[in-house]
């Protein structure tokens, strides 16, 4: 596959995809952290730390030598989201507004420029929401593509350790198999502790499993929180408010693991690590991430769990070779 990967982040898309590219693999950011992840697990990928903005289609054809095979996308979700007070106004004001939702314009653009065999747009599920479905179509349909599939997948379903609700709007009707999902701590639970035992146990260090000093004063109200429960609450409406820092339960699946938020460890009390979330997201210890430790964190909550990456690719390979 010729792979072409819009707003790329670290890279958890493109896990399922990387190693069908033969070297043929373009990945575009504008996070320059972000892209030294994606450059240091898939070194053969040609990266551009670029506005999408400003780039035309015809550079990219000229990387890919042709067509693209595939073209995956996802655009920034934050004015979809649901935790986001903008997501209750109407979808044309967002899409067609001055803010980061109107990069889905910038998307559909490329794809309608380049006429991929498989194009794959990733975006949380509020985007359908307010008119925003029937914008989608209306603005696909402008560049030629008529047949457009809505792929509703909750990643837990389909062996992610989290909860994770997401839109994969394609020119393909994604079936993925179903299957038994780990529990938090089934996911997190053989990592080296964190606590006094972690000093006698240097050899066991894992990449980005390193603890995470907050003040005392939040240490105190961490010591408090039980399972389920949020040390912090953010409000996202007069009256709805959302918990933050919650210590997950030991035998339930994680809640959604996303970017600006941070959870508390089932027994110890601390936050989880990076790699701890990575795990949650069905990253192997072997994906590296870097740049400082809140973009390591948004880096995973931002991005597709690999293991629904690899089971998407599955099925746009079967596809290509019909």
């Amino acid at each position: 596959m010729r792979i072409v990967d819009l707003f790329s982040g670290a890279g958890g898309f493109a896990s399922g995809f990387a190693s069908r590219s033969n070297g043929c693999h373009i990945a575009v950011d504008i996070d320059p952290f972000a892209l030294d992840t994606y450059r240091l697990n898939y070194p053969e990928a040609t990266i551009l730390h670029r506005n999408i903005n400003s780039l035309h289609s015809l550079e990219l054809e000229h990387i890919v030598n042709g067509q693209p095979d595939v073209i995956i996308a996802s655009p920034p979700c934050e004015e979809f989201s649901r935790a986001n007070s903008r997501s209750f106004s109407p979808a044309r004001d967002r899409i067609y507004g001055t803010g980061t939702a109107r990069l889905v314009l910038d998307a559909i653009r490329i794809i309608g420029d380049l006429s991929p065999q498989v194009f794959i747009i990733e975006n949380v599920a509020g985007i359908l929401e307010s008119g925003g479905r029937k914008i989608l179509c209306r603005e696909l349909h402008r560049v030629g593509i008529d047949t457009v599939y809505f792929n509703l997948i909750r990643a837990h379903r389909h062996g992610n350790p989290s909860r994770r609700l997401r839109v994969f709007i394609s020119n393909l009707e994604f079936r993925l198999p179903t299957c038994s999902t780990p529990k938090v701590m089934e996911a997190i639970g053989d990592l080296p502790p964190m606590n006094f035992e972690a000093l006698f146990t240097p050899e066991n260090e894992v990449p980005n499993h390193t603890f995470v000093h907050i003040s005392e004063a939040k240490m105190k109200r961490v010591r408090k929180t039980g399972w389920g429960r949020g040390v912090k609450h953010f409000r996202v409406s007069k009256e709805k408010a959302v918990p933050n820092w919650v210590r997950f339960r030991p035998n339930q699946i994680a809640t959604s693991i996303i970017g600006n938020s941070r959870y508390i460890h089932p027994f110890e009390n601390r936050l989880l690590t990076v790699r701890e979330h990575a795990r949650l997201m069905s990253y192997p210890d072997s994906f590296l991430f870097s740049g400082p430790t809140d973009s390591q964190y948004n880096q995973v909550g931002e991005s597709v769990p690999p293991v629904i990456s690899h089971l998407i690719a599955k099925e746009v390979e079967t596809y290509l070779e019909e």
